[in-house]
């Protein structure tokens, strides 16, 4: 089974190339970076590691939907451009899971932060996703492209594209949580002042169980930024 790894970016030139390089241990058949109009060197440095990249209007979901509908792959693993895939992982292991009847699955989350607040926060995030089957999308989520179809795939949510993947994803049956982590920035909950971390985490709880019980995105979004 082959692997199309999907990468959503807007202005991440920092970040990219270390993205692509740990996307490539996989081996995949594809990388495609889908740009939602980038001011910076983003889609310069994505085409100098070879990902194929396409553009987008803006929105995680509506650029990873764009993307997963050009893509080739049997299976689809969405990775932020943040984050560093692990090394010790190949699309051989991602297509053990789907065959061994899992719909799908994700990584163990680390950030790349070594303070206690960050800690507690990525602590909390495993024993979410681990519990509940619950990954967000900094977890690396991956499922076939068969299965993406059947459940219709991701919404032009402005975000929470990814809770309400998962959400849909879980009525299919079980995902498979891989023992390995992929590090991502923890540059959206270090805000400054103190325990900003935490008090993030905990706005983004809330504002998850909202749209668990109802409340659209859009209305959503005011809290988020």
């Amino acid at each position: 089974m082959q692997v199309t790894i999907i990468i959503p970016t807007l202005n991440e030139q920092a970040r990219i190339s270390n993205c692509i390089a740990s996307a490539k241990k996989l081996r995949p058949f594809e990388i495609i970076v889908v740009d939602a109009g980038s001011t910076d060197d983003t889609v310069t440095l994505a085409k100098k590691h070879d990902a194929v990249v396409i553009q987008s209007q803006k929105g995680r979901g509506v650029q990873i939907k764009r993307a997963a509908a050009e893509a080739q792959g049997d299976i689809l693993l969405f990775v932020h451009a943040d984050a560093t895939l692990p090394e010790d992982i190949t699309g051989e292991d991602l297509a053990e899971v789907i065959k061994g009847g899992f719909v799908g699955g994700f990584f163990r989350l680390r950030f790349d932060s070594d303070s206690l607040s960050i800690r507690l926060v990525e602590a909390f995030a495993n024993l979410r996703s681990r519990l509940f089957s619950l990954p967000y999308g900094d977890q690396g989520i991956f499922l076939s492209k068969r299965v993406y179809k059947e459940i219709g795939g991701f919404r032009d949510f402005p975000f929470l594209e990814d809770l309400d993947l998962v959400l849909r994803l879980r009525k299919k049956g079980k995902l498979k949580r891989i023992d390995k982590p992929v590090t991502v920035s923890s540059r959206r909950l270090l805000k400054g002042y103190p325990l900003a971390a935490i008090i993030v985490s905990l706005r983004n709880v809330v504002i998850a169980l909202l749209f668990m019980f109802g409340v659209k995105p859009e209305k959503l979004v005011r809290l988020y930024k």
